[in-house]
């Protein structure tokens, strides 16, 4: 069974990260919760609603081709991914967190749409 919460370095800072999803009729909710390693109880989470396939299960997690809006090159995407993780967590730190406070962002796939991704087929 893997590790629900894993490490990762950016910068300076050790951060863990932890992915969860639910199922609800057809949809799925994702979360991405960060925090810096010190401080696990001061998050920054990503939520994310998506459409769910009864087989392969959430495009964010399994991998999902997705479009870079600036140069139109196909880039596979997983939320599982440490770069993909890194992005979030500098979009966090630009955004009002600062490891030492809560702050949620409802739409995650506003912001893969301000990261350069094409979100379109993901919406439900």
């Amino acid at each position: 069974m893997k590790k629900k919460i894993r490490t990762i370095n950016v910068g300076e800072k050790k951060y863990v990260f932890m992915i969860n999803n639910k199922y609800n009729h057809g949809a799925n909710e994702v979360s991405l919760s960060v925090s810096v390693k010190e401080l696990k109880n001061k998050t920054c989470s990503f939520h994310f609603h998506t459409w769910d396939d009864p087989i392969t299960g959430s495009p964010l997690l399994v991998g999902f081709h997705l479009k870079k809006k600036a140069t139109g090159n196909i880039e596979n995407f997983n939320l599982h991914y440490p770069r993909i993780v890194k992005h979030f967590i500098l979009y966090g730190l630009e955004n009002g967190w600062n490891g030492a406070n809560r702050i949620v962002f409802n739409d995650g796939l506003e912001i893969l749409s301000e990261l350069g991704y094409d979100v379109l087929p993901l919406k439900p």
